[in-house]
């Protein structure tokens, strides 16, 4: 199951069945994302299409993170909107599949940028969102562990986000050079392949961990 709008979701979930995965997709079509009910409703009728789950995917963000601003025009309702609803909706997500991950001993990925990791000039509430997901990740894998369950962050580029030349310029921010292996990637090739792995068996040992998957350019873990 993949919880996400856009472009990154699209992608994902394009590459996941590629990797052969049957994909549900929670996304703003089935959704609104503005209450816990809402949120569990929609993921429940996502899991009956498909006869369970084992592994879900999110990467919703409230779209108001991904354009421009400056912080100090900010004002809290604006930050509630944005930043405060992403937070919530990955909780409410992380609350709704607890049970079905447990019944299936699975994994659950959180897919974040990496201004989370290193902040981001315009982007600031994207970047205490995504780094907030992450210290979810961190406490549910820590809870989960004695299920079974797997719960891990990928961090990646920012342009799966915010657009090619706006993660450019955040990139150029953090790193004088070019990504180790070119480029920022692409979410189907490059992503969804290791949100597969991190569903195997092989990697049942790897929880509440932040895997940088950007190509090579943050490198500061």
């Amino acid at each position: 199951m993949l919880v996400g709008d856009g472009p990154l979701a699209e992608r994902l979930a394009l590459g996941l069945r590629h990797e052969g995965t049957t994909v549900a997709v929670v996304s703003s079509a089935a959704c609104r994302f503005t209450d816990e009910a809402d949120v569990a409703g929609a993921i429940a009728s996502a899991r009956a299409s498909i006869g369970g789950v084992d592994l879900v995917v999110h990467a919703w963000v409230a779209p108001s993170l991904v354009a421009p601003h400056a912080f100090v025009d900010l004002d809290e309702a604006v930050w509630a909107a944005g930043c405060e609803r992403t937070l919530e909706v990955a909780w409410w997500v992380a609350r709704a599949v607890a049970a079905p991950l447990t019944a299936a001993s699975g994994a659950l990925v959180f897919v974040v940028p990496t201004i989370g990791l290193s902040g981001g000039a315009e982007f600031s509430m994207l970047a205490a969102a995504a780094e907030g997901v992450r210290a979810l990740a961190k406490s549910c894998g820590r809870q989960w562990g004695a299920s079974g369950v797997t719960v891990n962050t990928i961090a990646a580029a920012p342009h799966h986000w915010v657009g090619d030349e706006a993660g450019a310029a955040l990139t150029r921010s953090v790193s004088l050079s070019t990504p180790a292996l070119g480029g920022p990637g692409d979410a189907a090739a490059d992503l969804a392949p290791l949100v597969e792995l991190l569903a195997t068996p092989g990697a049942h040992f790897v929880t509440a961990g932040t895997v940088v998957a950007d190509g090579g350019t943050w490198m500061g873990l």
